[in-house]
């Protein structure tokens, strides 16, 4: 059998990988924008020649002839002498792709061909364990917007793409998982919902909230930004004229408000487009969809409004409840505006659609039978046991899908609002108490005890667990473009040195070691110096984004492991500022694997995997105050912060270090890196005792050069001229020449007296000097002078 080559495939794979690839097939160039510009085939320095990185396309300005639309073709025009099957087969075997499509599921989403009836058939809600979704086009590259639709539990339907064309306009493209069942493949497709096609914002419908149908997934989004107070936000997909391909059954008998786009569309004609005179209301895209809408609606039981806007050519043509609000009209002030623009539509304003040939929008399934498997009395009636309040919470067309355990939290989450007054967010035990009435009052359901309805909240929970950090980083697919070796020079200008490479490196490797194995090593703290207001903390919460937290932490507190509950990347704010106990103990903190408390309120002690990671941030360049113990922290100096740059290549970012962590690469220093890279850095930041420069001087003076030990005392009384009766109990002193010594090289050990052994330190082997003093010394010629005590 002749090998089959999926050229689309081949073309697909080399384009999700275009920044790797055109730089080492055209070395001589570079990149401007998101082209890669050089002087020819041969990769010549110059900007004749053009590959669009972003599209595949490209062409030599110097001729006429050396053009074309893939990277398989350029690859032809460099390597094979214009053979495009030789080019996609040496890039499929380079790209290990495999040679059948029959074999393998792919993410890369193919276009039926244009007029042919496609075999596919799309595939809702997306099975479980789908490759995440195209990230770009192989025509259009990539989206300047994408819309995920989902069902009423959250589940994948499909994703609309908007797309920026050559000529400044823009393409919507909807993509859907889809089967071909004759050949038994899935993939993602460049094809439409079937219809009835699924609306826009279903996630997020809540009881009995009135729902709000705008035009558009642009203005669902802002819409429902700032009047989710007041409303549910729903749109359609396909735009004005494919409001009856919609299924508006999840609107029956709600109350509907109606927001049309404010067209101001002309007559057509021969004349200039300014002398034409403005279609009438009624004629305009914006109120046709509308109408169109409040058919479907009004047939299904709903009460609706229409939000009145001004006649034609008084507002920009097509402005919508988004320019609304880019207009300043936001929150509460867009609430009254529209509320003041309502006007109630009753079923006889409008005339009934014409009847259409095919099959009805199905409304939607009558309530399943959930009673039926409810656990009975022997003598009739339903048991009070957490079983049976799993089974509502599974079962019940009203509770079906509202919960959730989150892995990361390590609490219970209402994915929705429950049909009492509750936001989505965390489950507490007002929510028990809100369940165990709701089951009693409405499904007769009489569970006497929260405990049990505690306990069947658990089950079901536990049945539907996720882990939103570690969701995020297995939907990142990286690029094969090193950055996090750089990031921290091309976003906090860190000077670009083998140290900041490694530490940048491996912070982040850390961070993703700890969400994909909680409790792990990752007690290295990243610490960005600086001036004050650089947006050093900015640029770590976008770069944590939901999941960072610059809280004040209080260590002598169960609090403080609460508060670090919930975060991946959690910023000590003005390192400078805590003591050295305070430091000591934030130290003892960051090296903990696992988090043991007692919550408020709770029962029992419970035992959390670390999964955080930790950054400081501090105005001062002298900061270590302990002179032991500062191997934790790796610092770094910022000088100027790219917070756009942060937002830019945070994914990239995180995903390269997501695929060198399964490489198994380390996610700490070696012991050589650490000597030669990181210990002189963190030494540079010490605040060095000033006795330091004393006790040198006095040990290398010539009497005593050759000297191989001294005693704390000695020390005190010779180097520091402290009295006998001010040597203190509590070894204050005797602790700090300890930590001098030490910090100087020298050992210590007992030693042998008539009577009594004290100990006593040893001058470094081989030096019959000593160490020198750090800096150079401050002290020649001040013999006399008051000593720092």
């Amino acid at each position: 059998m002749a090998d089959r080559i999926d050229f689309a495939a081949v073309a697909d794979a080399a384009l999700s990988r275009a920044e790797m690839l055109v730089p080492q097939w055209l070395p001589g160039g570079r990149r401007e924008g998101h082209e890669w510009r050089c002087g020819s085939l041969k990769g010549d320095p110059g900007s004749s020649f053009s590959v669009n990185l972003t599209t595949g396309q490209w062409a030599d300005f110097a001729g006429d002839s050396d053009r074309g639309g893939d990277l398989v073709s350029l690859y032809a025009a460099i390597f094979t002498g214009g053979d495009q099957g030789q080019a996609a087969r040496e890039l499929r075997s380079q790209l290990a792709l495999t040679p059948s499509p029959r074999t393998q599921q792919t993410s890369v989403a193919r276009k039926p061909e244009k007029g042919a009836k496609t075999p596919w058939v799309p595939v809702l809600p997306v099975p479980l364990g789908s490759p995440p979704p195209p990230v770009a086009h192989s025509v259009r590259g990539r989206p300047e917007a994408k819309w995920e639709y989902r069902d009423e539990n959250g589940a994948l339907l499909g994703v609309i793409y908007r797309f920026r064309t050559s000529d400044g306009g823009k393409e919507v493209l909807p993509c859907v998982w889809a089967t071909e069942p004759e050949r038994q493949i899935s993939e993602w497709r460049w094809m439409h919902f079937q219809e009835p096609r699924p609306l826009y914002g279903l996630h997020r419908m809540r009881l009995d909230y009135p729902v709000l149908v705008v035009e558009g997934e642009k203005c669902a989004d802002r819409a429902f930004e700032h009047l989710s107070q007041w409303f549910d936000v729903v749109s359609w997909p396909g735009g004005g004229k494919a409001v009856d391909k919609a299924n508006w059954a999840p609107l029956t008998g709600r109350r509907v408000i109606v927001w049309p786009d404010c067209d101001s569309k002309r007559e057509k004609g021969d004349a200039p487009e300014a002398d034409r005179p403005f279609l009438p209301v009624g004629k305009q895209p914006g109120i046709l969809a509308a109408d169109a809408v409040i058919r479907q609606v009004q047939q299904r039981g709903c009460r609706v409004w229409r939000v009145e806007l001004p006649e034609p050519g008084v507002l920009p043509d097509g402005w919508d409840v988004y320019d609304a609000t880019e207009e300043g009209i936001e929150g509460e002030d867009l609430y009254r505006w529209m509320r003041g623009r309502l006007r109630e539509i009753g079923g006889d304003d409008f005339a009934p659609a014409p009847a259409k040939t095919g099959a009805p929008t199905p409304e939607p399934a009558a309530a399943r039978e959930w009673h039926s498997r409810l656990l009975r009395k022997p003598r009739g009636g339903w048991e009070d046991c957490k079983e049976n309040v799993a089974i509502a919470l599974e079962d019940h067309p009203l509770l079906r899908g509202l919960l959730a355990y989150n892995d990361f939290t390590g609490r219970i989450e209402k994915r929705r609002e429950p049909p009492w007054a509750s936001r989505p967010g965390e489950w507490t035990e007002d929510d028990d108490r809100e369940l165990s009435m709701w089951l009693g009052v409405s499904c007769e359901l009489l569970i006497r005890s929260t405990g049990t309805v505690a306990e069947g909240v658990m089950i079901v929970a536990n049945r539907n667990r996720h882990h939103p950090v570690r969701d995020w980083l297995q939907s990142l697919e990286w690029d094969g473009v090193d950055r996090c070796t750089t990031w921290l020079h091309d976003c906090l200008g860190v000077a670009d040195t083998e140290y900041a490479s490694l530490v940048g490196t491996l912070w982040l490797r850390q961070a993703v070691n700890r969400i994909l194995r909680p409790g792990t090593k990752g007690d290295y703290a990243l610490i960005l110096e600086g001036l004050q207001g650089l947006r050093k903390s900015t640029a770590m919460k976008r770069l944590g984004g939901e999941w960072f937290s610059d809280a004040p932490l209080d260590l002598n507190s169960k609090d403080a492991y609460m508060a670090i509950d919930g975060v991946w990347i959690y910023e000590i704010a003005e390192l400078d500022a805590f003591n050295r106990a305070e430091s000591t103990r934030i130290k003892a903190f960051m090296t903990m694997a696992e988090d043991r408390y007692r919550p408020p309120y709770g029962k029992r002690y419970i035992s959390r995997a670390r999964q955080t990671v930790f950054v400081g941030t501090t105005n001062n360049d002298e900061y270590f105050k302990d002179p032991t113990g500062n191997r934790r922290f790796w610092p770094v100096y910022c000088t100027c912060v790219d917070l756009d740059r942060v937002v830019g290549i945070r994914e990239q970012l995180f995903a390269q270090a997501m695929a060198e962590v399964e490489e198994g690469k380390p996610c700490y220093p070696t012991r050589s890196e650490e000597v030669s890279l990181i210990v002189p850095e963190q030494e540079r930041r010490e605040i060095v005792d000033p006795w330091m420069e004393y006790i040198i001087r006095w040990v290398n003076e010539p009497e005593r050069a050759v000297t191989k030990e001294f005693s704390t005392a000695e020390i005190l009384s010779g180097a520091i001229r402290m009295a006998a009766d001010r040597m203190d109990g509590q070894r204050s002193a005797a602790t700090r020449v300890g930590n001098c010594m030490k910090k100087l090289g020298w050992g210590k050990r007992r030693g042998s007296a008539e009577g009594y052994r004290p100990w006593v330190y040893v001058r470094p082997a081989g030096s019959t000097s000593g160490s020198a003093p750090p800096g150079g010394s401050q002290v020649e010629g001040v013999e006399d002078a008051p000593l720092p005590i």
